[in-house]
Formats: C-alpha cells, sequence, structure tokens
C-alpha cells in the first residue's frame, strides 16, 4: 500500500519584516516571564548573568543556522542541514524527529504556563484541562493558514513585548525615585556564586531564547528566503537580548533576591515593587498573550518538520499530506495529540529542561554540520557556488563546543524523569521511523 505524497506547495507568503516579527515573537514568551524567578534560585541578583551567558551561547548557533538556511532553505530545517552534509539516512531522520519534539515540548511547557502563574490572577483552576485547550485551539490557528497564524503572531508578540517594556519603564523609574537598588545586581543568593549554580542558570536561561530554531522552518513559506532569513534572525535575536537583559536588571534591582528566588511571577513582583501602577490582572494578560504567542509558533513550526520529514520521506507520506488551505493537516493533528499528553502529565520545569536537552544536542550537530556542508559546495573561481552568508570558522566550533559541555552537564544533573520523557519521546519517533521503513512510500 503506498502513501499518498504531498499534493500542494506550501504558500510562500512571509516577507522579510513579517519574519523577523515572529523570530522576535517565538523567542518572547514563557522563558521571561516565569522562569526568572527559578534562575535567581540559583544565582540570586546576579539573574542577569546567566541570560547574558545564555544569549552568547544562541547567538554562535543562531549565527551557524542563518549560513544554512540562507543556502539550503527547507522546511525540514536541521535535518535538510544535516542530510546535505552526511547523507545518512537514520542521522537525518533522529536530527529531524529531536527537533520536532523540542517544539512539541516547548508547546507543553508554556501552554502549562497559560493555565498556571498568571491565570490565578482570573480563576482558580486546573492547570492541565486549560494547557490542553490551549493547545487544541492553537492547533486550530496553525491549520487555518500560515498567513493568518503570522498575523497572529504579530499581534501577540506586540503585546508581550509592551510588558517587557513596562517593566524596563519600572526599572528606570525605580532608580530616579528610590525603590530600585543597583547594589543587588551583585548579590549572589543564598549559595554563593558557584560554578555548579552558574552552569544551571545558563541552562535554564537558554530555554528563553529558544525559538529561532523553529523559524527555519518556515523558509518554504518566505517570499526570498536567503535575502530575508539574515536580517531577521539576526535582527530578531539582537532585539531579545537587548530585552532580556534590561528586563533581568530592572527586576534584580527592584526585588531582593531572596523574594525573588523560585517566583511564580517574577515580574508581576518586579512591577509590584516599582513606582509605576500598572494593575495585576492587565500585566497577568500581558503574561497570558506572551506564552500563548511561544505556544503558537512551537505548534506551527512543529507540524511543518513532521511535514518535512514525510516529504523526505523519513516517516510515513501520510504526515505530508497537506490539505485545502496548504497546511499539513495530519502533522497539525499528531503534534497537537502529543503536546497535549505531554502538558498533562509533565511539571514545568521538568519539561522545560527537557526541551534544553535536546535542542543542545541539535545545536551541537547543526554547528559541525556547518562545516561539513562547506566542503560539500562546489568552487568557481576559488570562491564557493551558492554562498550568500557565511560566518567565520570560529563561530560553529565554539558553538558545537559550548553546546556539548553543556549538554553533558544538563544530563549529568539530570533526574529519572528526564531520561524516563526523553526516552519516551524517542520511542514515538522509532515507531515512525519502522512505518516508514514497513511501508516505502512513493512521490504520486
Amino acid at each position: 500500500m503506498v502513501d499518498p505524497a504531498p499534493t500542494r506547495p506550501l504558500r510562500r507568503a512571509l516577507g522579510t519584516g513579517l519574519l523577523g516579527i515572529l523570530v522576535v515573537g517565538d523567542i518572547l514568551g514563557a522563558g521571561i516571564y516565569i522562569l526568572v524567578g527559578e534562575v535567581a534560585d540559583d544565582v540570586g541578583g546576579l539573574v542577569w548573568l546567566p541570560f547574558l551567558l545564555a544569549f552568547s551561547l544562541a547567538a554562535l548557533t543562531a549565527l551557524s543556522y542563518v549560513e544554512l538556511v540562507s543556502r539550503h532553505p527547507h522546511a525540514a530545517g536541521s535535518a535538510h542541514y544535516v542530510d546535505i552534509a552526511f547523507g545518512r539516512p537514520l542521522l537525518t531522520f533522529l536530527v529531524g524527529y529531536v527537533v520536532a519534539a523540542s517544539a512539541i515540548s516547548t508547546a507543553a511547557v508554556v501552554s502549562r504556563a497559560v493555565g498556571g502563574q498568571y491565570l490565578a490572577a482570573f480563576v482558580d483552576v486546573p492547570v492541565a484541562p486549560v494547557a490542553v485547550g490551549t493547545i487544541v485551539v492553537l492547533s486550530a490557528v496553525t491549520w487555518i493558514g500560515i498567513s493568518e497564524s503570522a498575523r497572529a503572531n504579530a499581534v501577540l508578540t506586540i503585546v508581550e513585548v509592551s510588558g517587557l517594556v513596562l517593566v524596563l519603564i519600572a526599572g528606570a523609574a525605580g532608580l530616579v525615585e528610590g525603590q530600585a537598588e543597583p547594589s543587588r545586581l551583585l548579590e549572589a543568593g543564598r549559595g554563593g556564586l558557584e560554578t555548579s549554580g552558574v552552569l544551571a542558570a545558563v541552562a535554564l536561561a537558554f530555554f528563553a531564547y529558544l525559538g529561532f530554531e523553529d523559524v527555519v522552518h518556515l523558509s518554504e513559506e518566505v517570499r526570498e528566503p536567503r535575502r530575508s532569513f539574515p536580517r531577521a534572525l539576526v535582527g530578531g535575536l539582537a532585539v531579545v537580548g537587548l530585552l532580556y537583559l534590561g528586563v533581568t536588571v530592572s527586576v534584580s534591582m527592584l526585588v531582593p533576591a531572596t523574594t525573588l528566588a523560585g517566583s511564580s511571577a517574577p515580574l508581576l513582583d518586579a512591577l509590584d515593587a516599582g513606582p509605576i501602577p500598572v494593575p495585576s490582572r492587565v500585566f497577568a494578560v500581558i503574561a497570558i498573550v506572551a506564552v500563548t504567542n511561544t505556544a503558537l509558533l512551537a505548534l506551527t513550526t512543529a507540524s511543518r518538520q513532521i511535514y518535512g520529514l514525510a516529504e523526505k520521506r523519513s516517516i510515513p507520506g501520510l504526515l505530508g499530506r497537506v490539505g485545502r488551505r496548504h497546511t499539513p493537516t495530519i502533522a497539525i493533528v499528531l503534534v497537537a495529540g502529543m503536546a497535549a499528553t505531554l502538558a498533562a502529565t509533565g511539571d514545568l520545569r521538568e519539561l522545560a529542561d527537557t526541551t534544553v536537552t535536546l535542542l543542545l544536542a541539535v545545536f551541537a550537530m547543526v554547528n559541525v554540520t556547518v562545516l561539513v556542508a562547506r566542503r560539500r559546495i562546489p568552487r568557481r573561481d576559488g570562491r564557493r557556488v551558492d554562498d550568500p552568508f557565511r560566518v567565520a570558522t570560529f563561530v560553529p566550533v565554539l558553538g558545537a563546543g559550548a553546546c556539548t559541555g553543556l549538554l553533558v552537564y544538563t544530563l549529568a544533573e539530570g533526574g529519572t524523569g528526564l531520561f524516563v520523557r526523553l526516552g519516551l519521546m524517542l520511542a514515538g519517533g522509532v515507531v515512525l521511523w519502522a512505518v516508514a521503513r514497513l511501508r516505502p512510500s512513493v512521490r504520486g
């Protein structure tokens, strides 16, 4: 029996501006709104330091992605790049599936945040049903179409940026009126500044920068990917980095480290401590919008990754079927089911650790892939053919080393729950791979 092949192309509907907003919108969200307290629990008032170090790590890998996507735009993203560099079908599948799994895990993390910390300002409801409902609604938005999803993302991005700007203003006003204390920026917390604490905080802060890797899976829906991606990805990450640095500095100055550590709503605590009167419910709405935005794009890009793997026949071709709205319908349903299951069974910290572990492995491979892929491009008059964007060689080398080191640390420190969740998610991928091998697909 033959699985149906994709019958319609994805629609090229995104330009540079909207793509840049998507980059900012996908990165901003759950990390900065809900994990600042967890990071402060490790490093105290030095909460800004792990976010700065995590930005440096993310920037190295983002530049490697820019080189690859500008040269090889494809919905499969990382899997496509690995396939070009190594030509190993199993390795290609593993990388692609792990990327999809990380996006699904991200959607589960932030959907739980929707029903948790900030929704409590309005109503006390169980987290799991809200998380599952959020995933169902957002999956319907991804099915409607990429243009509609992108426009919704753009609106949500404006709202979530406004929340961070409020925190920045509160920090500046607190300096002027005396509520902010700059000396807190150097308070190391209860256990002092230990290497293990800093590494744990960097790994967690790294989650706040995840998302740039998702956007590359939209390359088949961008009108001019070779021109748009370098501008959108580099510019968007820079904007986010500046916002995060300013916000973490403001929060640290406004809230004592002992209060901030472990706070479930750290930015709201900062506004309460500052001189600007912002109703808690107003900011709670902004925070809910922020984490919802992250979930929307995570679900969108996970379904595109599954579509890309099906298009390459690494998984059953049925998952690559494109519906009448030019979206991968069956892939969207699969992604929604997996994300809802994770959201209903895992807690926020465990799911965040799972996402970071998966992506650190992929990022290390992507940085190596940049170096290998360059050797496969023909030369003409001493120059590479089709080489629109090229980073310095030290960038992927440092990126691979840093990601590998942090991955080893997170695995060494991870508990049983992390390994069980990773094992189950990878087992699901093995099943899809096996089914595709038993029922080989052909193009129609």
